[in-house]
């Protein structure tokens, strides 16, 4: 079952989504953590709408699905974060610099887990 604290990352890799790191973030950000009530309630990790409300997904690897079917099915190649910005994913002009920061705050955690103590 498993939540996408401990399992998104493993997710995203199993459905062949590309740029993890980024999307991972997208999920960070749109959830403010995990803890909001899009994803509490409507296991919605990524802000999806329907219309003019948020989507609802039966569990959360769904809206894994759903991203990867519905938004980065228009993605070819090339930045991914010009590509967010150019499909409008977000109305924050500063979303992807917040996605920015959200890798390398994961990036900086995941060396200081690597690191072998003295």
């Amino acid at each position: 079952k498993g939540t996408p604290e401990e399992y998104l990352m493993e997710a995203l890799i199993y459905y062949d989504i590309k740029h993890p790191e980024i999307v991972y973030a997208q999920a960070v950000c749109e959830t403010g953590n995990f803890t909001s009530n899009g994803y509490k309630n409507k296991n919605n990790l990524f802000g999806i709408m329907k219309g003019t409300k948020l989507r609802s997904f039966n569990h959360w690897t769904e809206s894994v699905i759903f991203y990867k079917e519905r938004i980065q099915n228009r993605y070819k190649s090339g930045d991914y974060y010009i590509f967010l910005e150019k499909i409008g994913y977000a109305e924050d002009i500063h979303y992807t610099k917040k996605l920015k920061q959200i890798v390398n705050e994961q990036r900086n955690s995941r060396k200081r887990d690597t690191v072998p103590s003295k």
